[in-house]
């Protein structure tokens, strides 16, 4: 596979960009790429069907190119390469902390015979009044920015949700908290010691 298709993202206030650069493979065109909606990342990262995937891959590279359709332009590995990029992208855009939800576990002791595939929508739904269609079509860092906001609001309305915040919070720290670990009986006392 050539390197169509992995531009690097536009860097902006030390930052990752809205946009980034995207080459198709079989007409090497080159697409400088908007911020994909909710509906498109589902989209294209977690179709339901292969034909469900080509349509929203065409569906979005065409909103790119404006008014022209794609459909008999893309290749399968132009596809392929969308997917990749678009993650790779998504990844770099989710290490920012204003997007990053807090990795609360479940404590449900009932497993659930099916699995509910539209369970992040409902929960921005529901958080702020918007119907799901308002939600699908998101920009997806608002989103994203929005479900945060939405679990942080749900768990923080009982005593044992801001436990599980508070647990969240530890597991996810990368930093020692020191001011907590210079009272630590067992350091009091090496410092005591002398060691």
């Amino acid at each position: 596979m050539t390197e169509a298709g992995f531009g690097s993202p536009l860097i902006i206030y030390g930052g990752i960009s809205m946009i980034f650069d995207y080459q198709l493979i079989k007409t090497k065109q080159k697409l400088t790429m908007r911020e994909p909606t909710v509906r498109e990342c589902d989209g294209i990262l977690s179709p339901v069907t292969t034909d469900k995937l080509i349509e929203a891959a065409t569906d979005f590279l065409s909103k790119n190119l404006e008014n022209i359709t794609v459909r008999d332009k893309i290749s399968g590995n132009d596809i392929l390469a969308l997917r990749i990029r678009l993650s790779t992208w998504l990844r770099q855009l989710k290490e920012n902390p204003a997007y990053k939800t807090p990795p609360v576990q479940s404590t449900a002791q009932t497993e659930i015979p099916y699995q509910c595939t539209t369970t992040h929508i409902k929960a921005v739904a529901d958080y702020t009044g918007m119907s799901f269609s308002q939600v699908w079509e998101l920009p997806i860092t608002e989103y994203w920015i929005l479900y945060r906001d939405a679990v942080i609001w749900y768990y923080s309305r009982t005593e044992e949700g801001i436990d599980k915040l508070n647990h969240a919070k530890v597991i996810s720290a990368t930093e020692p908290d020191r001011e907590k670990l210079s009272s630590c009986p067992a350091i009091i006392r090496r410092r005591n010691n002398g060691e």
